[in-house]
């Protein structure tokens, strides 16, 4: 297991490779609940209050802050309520040639909007599929987010710096950010459109337009990406993944992560089994 050090050694030249990412819920809030992955840094931009340890280093968390873990690193959570974190794993490699130390916590402060707006760019280029069309958006994911940690490493040497004002996106992006941080809720697609303003067929043709699926396909989508990450990283039988990603009851969330994935919630499980035992 790697040490409780302050930093992460990381190689300037890689191209990270993805595995999963997304804006997700703290569903257990005790200490007694581990999250580990073995082949896989985890970096999380946290959005709730707590404490946090990582490979036994107590952190105190904020809303705003940044934390890497290194691969096969526990980390256990003492929060104060339920929040959310955007999270991206990403494959770990050999710290050969130049390398940059990253920080494993880290209070962004004035640059938290520039951060997430990064992460976000990541997580929507990842998101986008397995297809053979969509591994140049993957790829792009990965230069992104290894462009995004070699700015970590300038930054944090350098110190803060004011970064430029971002702009809040308008109602369509304020849409898909309701439904990341609340799709384990039932859709109530006239409610959706009330409380943002806008009629229910021009959101539902527009958010079609620009992400490419409907409403409720997308939620399908995040649903299945925190169950998958879930099953991943974590012990909970099964029944409790269908619950926490907000997929009901077992028949039902075996039959929509097999329309999502092509394969059961138990393929996916026995798969990181295998990964795991394998590195």
């Amino acid at each position: 297991m790697p040490s409780p050090s302050s930093h992460l050694t990381w190689p300037r030249t890689a191209v990270p490779v993805i595995r999963s990412g997304g804006r997700f819920p703290m569903v257990a809030h005790n200490a007694g609940l581990v999250y580990t992955s073995p082949g896989t840094v985890a970096l999380h931009l946290h959005d709730y209050t707590g404490e946090m340890w990582l490979g036994g280093r107590r952190l105190a968390l904020r809303p705003g802050d940044f934390t890497l873990t290194p691969a096969g690193m526990p980390s256990n959570y003492d929060l104060a309520a339920p929040g959310h974190h955007l999270c991206v794993h990403f494959d770990a490699v050999m710290a050969t040639g130049p390398t940059v130390k990253l920080p494993l916590h880290w209070r962004p402060a004035l640059h938290e909007q520039r951060l997430s707006e990064r992460l976000w760019e990541v997580i929507q280029l990842f998101r986008r599929g397995d297809a053979p069309a969509d591994v140049l958006a993957r790829q792009a994911a990965g230069t992104v987010l290894q462009g995004l940690l070699l700015w970590l490493a300038v930054t944090v040497a350098e110190g803060p710096v004011q970064p430029a004002p971002g702009r809040v996106e308008a109602d369509l992006e304020k849409v898909r950010r309701h439904l990341d941080e609340h799709f384990r809720a039932l859709l109530d697609v006239p409610d959706l459109a009330r409380r943002f303003g806008i009629s229910q067929n021009y959101l539902a043709r527009r958010f079609r337009a620009r992400h490419g699926v409907t409403l409720q396909r997308y939620l399908l989508g995040r649903r299945v990406e925190f169950a998958r990450h879930l099953i991943t990283v974590t012990q909970l039988p099964l029944k409790a993944v269908a619950f926490e990603s907000g997929l009901g009851n077992s028949q039902y969330f075996h039959r929509q992560f097999r329309l999502v994935t092509g394969h059961s919630p138990s393929a996916e499980r026995a798969r990181a089994l295998t990964k795991n035992a394998a590195q």
